[in-house]
């Protein structure tokens, strides 16, 4: 159950966020090759003074992902997906790639817990039939 962690300070209304998660959601399953309904996406805006990358500055918009994922995809997989998430954020929002950042962390499957079980580690088998 990947977890895709999107900060800006980009002010988003309710429907924008879901947009973009639905996008993020469809965008990470084809880059990973897999489900979609075990993705998890959060998007938060925060406040200028609340957000600071050392080359910016203040006031100018930016974009933070932790994308928390199961071991097992490629860096090729990686760095796609996070190219093409900057991509569809500053497509949606103006923010220049310039001024966006992500950190990738892999986990055992075993790390992410839902109430009734716990994932496997990723496999090539998802490749045809995805997750749920």
């Amino acid at each position: 159950m990947p977890h895709l962690q999107f900060e800006t300070t980009v002010s988003l209304d309710a429907a924008e966020k879901r947009s973009f998660t639905t996008e993020i959601t469809e965008l990470y399953a084809e880059r990973m090759k897999t489900g979609t309904g075990h993705v998890a996406v959060t998007v938060r805006t925060l406040e200028d003074a609340s957000f600071s990358l050392g080359r910016l500055e203040p006031g100018d918009d930016a974009v933070m992902v932790n994308a928390d994922i199961r071991t097992g995809r490629s860096f090729d997989q990686q760095r796609s997906f996070v190219r093409d998430a900057f991509d569809a954020a500053h497509d949606r929002w103006s923010v220049p790639t310039a001024n966006m950042y992500a950190v990738v962390t892999e986990h055992d499957g075993e790390e992410f817990h839902e109430y009734d079980r716990v994932l496997a580690s990723w496999g090539e088998h998802e490749t045809e039939e995805g997750a749920d």
